[in-house]
């Protein structure tokens, strides 16, 4: 009786090719979850730099402002020498992202002006509305 020990040149090859055939089957599906997956995660993105902005104003006693600009959430205080960004939220590469405006959030947690972000891939729409209460509502992000 033989002692046999690792598998043969067959059982590797039929291993490999089965690999590759459930791979080739879950790739577009694959694509379509990282697609979903890329878009909701600039969602969040909108959603936690408006709050973290209303949060540092509510908090710091001081007006802090929210602007979209390249792909990107930035936030900035006035301490009397202009506006100046002290904190940046990424919102991905893929993703379009447009304001209507640069809410401006004050130390009692209202925001002005009213502002609407868009955000759009290929397949998903969403629209993150501030109210002038400063509250922060998704609509849409199918």
């Amino acid at each position: 009786m033989t002692d046999r020990r690792g598998l043969t040149v067959i059982e590797v090859l039929v291993t490999v090719a089965l690999f590759w055939a459930v791979m080739l089957l879950a790739a577009p599906a694959l694509g379509s979850f990282l697609s979903r997956l890329e878009f909701h995660s600039a969602v969040r993105g909108v959603v936690g730099g408006l709050s973290a902005a209303r949060s540092h104003a509510i908090c710091g006693c001081e007006p802090v402002r929210a602007e979209v600009s390249g792909g990107r959430i930035l936030l900035s205080r006035d301490r009397g020498d202009g506006w100046r960004v002290f904190r940046g939220f990424d919102l991905g590469k893929r993703v379009a992202v447009s304001a209507n405006g640069r809410p401006i959030f004050s130390p009692l947690g209202n925001a002005a002006p009213l502002c609407t972000v868009t955000l759009r891939d290929g397949r998903h729409a969403c629209r993150v509305v501030v109210s002038l209460y400063g509250r922060i509502r998704v609509y849409g992000g199918s």
